[in-house]
């Protein structure tokens, strides 16, 4: 009957409050079941920001049940979520100008000369190399996504090309300028973690992410023969200048976004004025009335149904933006209450376990891949990633401009691999594509990690402290 007796004790304590289970195996518990059910509502075409609350209310329970007071975890959530306040601007903001430049007729005009410029069979890789060569120089993905990969993705579906395959591409050279940009916010950021300079690192970064480059050039000019554009209706360009009036000032908004963004200002200012810009063209080169522009501004650019191009141009607005507007706030509050209760402390622990530098390398993708996961935001990946993993690279006595490299080639890369994740969520609602279908063929984002681990594993010996 000693068994009975040890099942009753553990029923008693635990109607008490006080577990049996070993501190940290709750928290364990809730973080599992939380990335469970960012999965299943990835699987189902749940809206990740729903998704995201049920998560944020699972790991407070966890923690009051460790003995966190309802206020201290509400205020623990506001100190990281107010930190996403400006990204939530530009959310809105890109949502404006996507909106407004169709209303303008700037996509429909870049559409119909991309027509008579791009190679049909060379589409594909037009498209991965034309966003990396634009995300370089705006130095911002979602800003590159959000111009060039609109028109691009455009095309793809005039062109009855799979959209996954162009998302794909798109996505890649985004992050590829992203990661590699001499204006981008990301490589900042990692400089300034990892104690080195933004523009030593750049010519490092490229000489390592080249052979990945390459490889994905090349698998997209493949693909671009297999999936070559073909317009069923050779008339689009005419049928564009039909609906639209074309002109050569519907350039002037393009002008204001590569114009500002190299400059040292907010991207809210490139953004929002080239929006205002274009809302002004519509209203005087299209014919929009204020009505119609506002209501564009609301719920996105829609021509009627019997329109031939209805299918192709549309889209934008505040209400797409909505829904990752909540999950960047809703990772964000997550993100604060896990670093504000300590959470990561523990994981520290398992680093010791990495004996070679491919070891520590693989580790920190393990990490970025998590903190990626639960925290849905590239900048949580990193800046979490590096507060748990610094000391391990002190210790080990690895140089600054090595762990900058491992930093590029994980969690910068690896976040637009998690599609619930802010870096893939946000450019997969702009262009309108599937949530996940694009990740097989963003090939530059998995080949960079997968050949630096391989290069870094030929040349391992066991790090000495």
């Amino acid at each position: 009957m000693k068994w009975l007796q040890l099942i009753l004790n553990a029923f008693l304590k635990y109607q008490q409050g006080r577990s049996l289970m070993p501190k940290n195996t709750e928290s364990l518990i809730g973080l599992l079941i939380s990335i469970l059910v960012i999965i299943i509502a990835v699987a189902n075409g749940i809206a990740i920001g729903y998704a995201l609350i049920v998560v944020w209310c699972i790991m407070a329970y966890v923690f009051y049940r460790k003995g966190y007071q309802p206020k201290e975890l509400l205020n623990l959530s506001w100190t990281g979520a107010k930190t996403s306040i400006v990204v939530m601007q530009i959310f809105l903001l890109i949502g404006w100008l996507i909106a407004m430049w169709q209303a303008a007729g700037i996509i429909p005009m870049i559409i119909a000369t991309g027509i008579d410029l791009i190679n049909p069979s060379l589409f594909i890789a037009c498209a991965f190399l034309l966003t990396a060569i634009v995300s370089m120089v705006l130095g911002t993905a979602f800003g590159t996504v959000g111009t060039m990969g609109i028109v691009l993705i455009t095309m793809a579906r005039a062109g009855n090309i799979p959209e996954d395959i162009v998302a794909g591409a798109i996505i890649a050279g985004a992050y590829f300028g992203n990661r590699n940009g001499p204006l981008s916010s990301s490589a900042s950021l990692v400089a300034a973690l990892t104690h080195t300079k933004v523009p030593t690192n750049i010519p490092i970064m490229f000489k390592d992410g080249l052979l990945a480059l390459v490889i994905s050039t090349v698998l997209y000019l493949l693909l671009s023969q297999w999936f070559p554009l073909n317009y069923t209706n050779s008339l689009l360009p005419d049928t564009i200048h039909f609906v639209f009036n074309i002109d050569w000032i519907l350039w002037i908004p393009v002008i204001i976004v590569i114009g500002l963004l190299p400059l040292k200002v907010s991207i809210r200012w490139p953004i929002g004025l080239s929006a205002l810009a274009a809302a002004i063209l519509a209203y005087t080169n299209q014919g929009a009335t204020l009505s119609e522009l506002g209501w564009y501004t609301l719920t996105g650019f829609e021509l009627p149904h019997y329109n031939p191009l209805a299918d192709i141009i549309h889209g934008g607005g505040l209400q797409t933006m909505f829904i990752p507007t909540l999950s960047i706030f809703m990772a964000t509050a997550i993100s604060g209450m896990l670093e504000g209760v300590g959470f990561w402390n523990d994981v520290r622990q398992l680093l010791e376990r990495a004996k070679t530098r491919s070891d520590v390398f693989a580790a920190n993708v393990g990490l970025a891949l998590l903190t990626g996961a639960v925290g849905c935001s590239q900048a949580i990946a990193v800046v979490m990633t590096h507060s748990i993993m610094r000391i391990t690279y002190a210790q080990r006595g690895i140089q600054d401009e090595d762990v900058m490299l491992d930093f590029e080639n994980s969690g910068i890369v690896i976040s637009a691999l998690l599609p619930w994740n802010i870096a893939a969520y946000v450019p997969v609602v702009m262009m309108g594509t599937s949530t996940a279908g694009y990740v097989p063929f963003a090939f530059f984002l998995y080949l960079v990690p997968l050949l630096y681990w391989l290069r870094l594993r030929k040349q391992d010996q066991p790090i000495i402290r």
